[in-house]
């Protein structure tokens, strides 16, 4: 043991720009979700309260090196506990490990660390995890939104304006072509939601939906016209920050009855199995008078050339049986992802995750009394509320 050579996890950037290892997996799912083929082979019921669904997700992680240790550092010990608000109750109801603790990532998303037992996976080993998740779908509605009733840019609290439109290192949105583009889409209007709305009908006109194996920077799907679900959302995102409009991106999971995917990345070292469930990413826009608002690029019924609106009025977060997970304010997932693959890519270590979304039939009344022992059920809301999470409940107004 002492002859083997130690390898670590990847050597990003430290907690600040650390995307967990969970979250790399859930970004890089959003990529197996084929939108455009789904929506034309399922057919949909609308949406309605109440209804109660199961998420398992099992991750295994395999060591084939020959000598070399993987550190199995806390990064791969992590799970996401997604949001709790108005719209969804989400619990967490398994785990096969013991919760070591619980805390808040550089984007304020809540997660906990798992205590796998073990700090290191020996050469021929295997080491994994699984959890199950009890997710509450919710009433939801938008407010009577309309080109007439939006506010204009001075409108916009300077507060959001600070916080969600600075260029990032994801949202380049300093970048001169981009925001010679977003200046030049947004022409003189000042009606936010009228500059959204060219922003969605240039997307949806210019960019060709289209996955790959590591999700893109802004400028890389401008110069493509290329890019899938979040590709095309971050985009947006880089118009609306260029001229002075707030955004961030969120990310979910979507009950998909019938649709089942196996997926290999990374030459064969990541590996995804879902089962009834989709990984979706939407923008989050600041439209005054009524905060933040979704809007939907891809997985939405309509022509969003001929009607933009409905990339928020028909957004997968109102009109399926998607769950928020987590929000993405800061963190340039793409790099990460990038080091991510690297990093496998270089050693014989893999990683297979598996998801599987079922509806339950549960007892009306509240929902922890659910008879499936062991039951652990946190309401993390209650437990971990914070003005992040406040401030995110407004959307669901």
């Amino acid at each position: 043991m002492h002859a083997s050579t130690y390898i670590d996890s990847f050597n990003a950037e430290p907690a600040k720009t650390a995307m967990k290892i969970r979250d790399y997996l859930i970004i890089l799912a959003l990529l197996a979700l084929l939108l455009v083929g789904i929506l034309r082979q399922t057919t949909y019921k609308p949406p309605s309260r109440g209804r109660v669904f199961s998420l398992t997700v099992r991750v295994l992680f395999e060591n084939r090196e020959g000598q070399r240790i993987w550190n199995l550092t806390e990064d791969y010990r992590t799970i996401g506990l997604f949001v709790n608000s108005s719209w969804q109750e989400v619990y967490l109801a398994k785990t096969s490990h013991r919760l070591e603790r619980i805390k808040k990532d550089y984007d304020g998303n809540t997660l906990a660390i798992l205590n796998l037992t073990r700090e290191f996976i020996e050469p021929g080993e295997k080491i994994g995890y699984n959890v199950t998740y009890i997710l509450v779908f919710k009433e939801r509605g938008l407010p009577n939104i309309s080109e007439g009733k939006s506010g204009k840019i001075n409108e916009i609290p300077e507060e959001n304006r600070r916080e969600y439109c600075q260029p990032t290192s994801l949202w380049q949105s300093n970048v001169s072509v981009l925001m010679e583009k977003a200046l030049e889409i947004a022409g003189n209007e000042t009606n936010v939601l009228n500059i959204v709305k060219k922003f969605i009908i240039w997307i949806s006109r210019e960019i060709k939906y289209e996955s790959s194996e590591l999700p893109k920077y802004p400028l890389e799907t401008f110069l493509s016209r290329r890019g899938d679900c979040d590709d095309q959302a971050n985009l947006l995102i880089t118009f609306c920050r260029a001229v002075g409009i707030p955004a961030y991106l969120q990310v979910g999971c979507i009950y998909i009855q019938g649709w089942s995917s196996n997926r290999s990345y990374y030459i064969g070292h990541l590996l995804f199995r879902q089962i009834r469930v989709g990984w979706h990413g939407w923008a989050m826009v600041f439209i005054p008078p009524w905060g933040w608002l979704p809007v939907d690029l891809t997985y939405v019924e309509a022509d969003l050339e001929r009607e933009p609106l409905k990339s928020i009025t028909s957004s997968a977060i109102l009109k399926h049986y998607t769950f928020h997970y987590m929000n993405i304010t800061k963190t340039d997932y793409a790099a990460e992802a990038r080091l991510l693959k690297d990093f496998l890519e270089s050693h014989e270590f893999y990683i297979y995750e598996e998801d599987i979304m079922e509806e339950k039939t549960l007892p009306s009344g509240l929902y922890p009394n659910i008879s499936v022992p062991p039951i652990i059920l946190l309401n993390l809301d209650a437990l971990f509320s914070s003005p992040r999470r406040v401030r995110m409940r407004i959307i669901y107004m």
